[in-house]
């Protein structure tokens, strides 16, 4: 049996790390058959350098723990209490809620590791507290908070750090109100205030800040207004963007309000595209997509109300084709050419519209992309207009196609 040991010993040191994870498993079971035969310092041996091994592995953390629990109970088999104790309070640094099963081990056993794990927690206390005080001390006013937001459930007596944090988050949001930071200056006082409720400044200039961000954003709301009502739409499409890039809330009603009222031009425009679609000409079709495009204030708004838009057929003396027929007759087909510039800025996939006019030989001779992203759309137009068709013969010989496929393009 001890020949054995010394073989998982050299194993495991020998072993390379694919091999390592099913040696350790072996050996924590070996160890355990050891512990239950009384063979404790076997035990011990095999366990420690399974310890050893493991240290610093953050990827297996439930094997770390076993390794642990199994020499605190090797030490227990010895006598060797304050040892013993040693690894439980390790076991519950690693895991605050591991629990001992009751009707597993003896009441000593378990009343040896409650000791462990309360140990354990005062000394995280211990290390929260002398982590926020060099933090306080550093002016580090937002890493208080983290370690009071994580610890403070555990450790009570992080409370008495709120005070001194809420008033250096005080004086920082003051100075960032000093240069008319008020975004900033507001999120510093609202945390001040969560702090320390009793903190009057700081709940004062909260107040004081919202009302000057309310104030902002009247503005912005006014300006927009004024562009849109121009027909300045590019200028008020970056009015839009800057109210919509706040993030304290002030906002809110004025996008409710802006977006309403983009939705319901966009809406107009889509319904005058359906009616005319039918007898418009190409002329009148294009200034009413035009007049979509300088309308939007961001590429993606409006999706689903775009999504309403009528594809147009004209009587052109072309076959009209569903994307599914038309690519029966796919001969060649030339992908997309995304560049890794390009594929950068897609962060989900993308479906191009694309309408092709296919000749009587099979030939794309005009496509048009229709999508979010004109550098795409440009792309995906350019690969289409190099695929080939069978040719498309009925009764009276062959026919030109038109069709509209949609062309998915994935980041």
């Amino acid at each position: 049996m001890f020949a054995y040991v010394l073989t998982l010993l050299f194993s495991i040191q020998l072993s390379g790390p694919a091999a390592q994870q099913d040696e350790v498993k072996d050996a924590l079971a070996h160890a355990e058959a050891l512990y239950y035969e009384a063979r404790f310092k076997d035990s011990i041996q095999l366990l420690t350098r399974v310890d050893e091994l493991l240290r610093g592995k953050t990827d297996r953390p439930q094997d770390r723990i076993n390794a642990k629990v199994q020499l605190a109970l090797a030490y227990i088999g010895l006598n060797d209490n304050d040892q013993a104790k040693a690894f439980f309070r390790e076991v519950y640094s690693l895991d605050p809620n591991y629990i001992l099963d009751t009707n597993q081990f003896s009441p000593k056993i378990i009343s040896l590791a409650n000791e462990a794990r309360t140990e354990a927690g005062e000394l995280r206390c211990v290390n929260a507290r002398e982590d926020a005080r060099k933090k306080l001390d550093a002016g580090n006013a937002m890493g208080v908070m983290a370690v009071i937001g994580s610890m403070k459930p555990q450790c009570k007596d992080l409370a008495a750090f709120e005070p001194a944090t809420a008033d250096l988050l005080y004086r920082s949001g003051l100075e960032s109100y000093k240069r008319a930071d008020y975004r900033d200056a507001v999120q510093k006082f609202k945390s001040a205030t969560t702090l320390d409720p009793k903190h009057e400044l700081a709940g004062q200039y909260y107040e004081l800040t919202q009302s000057k961000l309310q104030v902002k954003t009247d503005q912005l709301l006014i300006a927009w207004r004024r562009d849109y009502e121009a027909r300045q739409l590019t200028q008020a499409a970056a009015d839009y963007r800057i109210i919509k890039a706040s993030t304290d809330g002030s906002n809110a009603q004025a996008m409710t309000e802006i977006q309403t009222e983009y939705r319901r031009a966009l809406t107009e425009l889509v319904e005058t595209w359906n009616r005319t679609c039918a007898t418009g000409s190409e002329a009148t079709m294009n200034g009413i997509k035009a007049l979509i495009a300088e309308l939007l204030p961001e590429p993606s708004f409006g999706e689903d109300i775009r999504a309403r838009m009528t594809t147009c057929s004209k009587s052109s003396g072309c076959m009209q084709a569903g994307a599914a027929l038309a690519l029966t007759r796919l001969k060649t087909k030339v992908n997309p050419e995304i560049s890794p510039t390009l594929r950068g800025f897609l962060r989900e996939p993308q479906t191009v519209r694309v309408k092709a006019k296919i000749d009587e030989s099979g030939n794309v001779v005009m496509a048009e992309a229709i999508g979010t992203n004109p550098m795409l759309n440009n792309v995906v137009r350019n690969a289409v207009e190099r695929w080939k068709f069978a040719p498309a013969i009925d009764a009276n010989g062959p026919r030109c196609v038109e069709t509209e496929i949609p062309i998915i393009v994935g980041p």
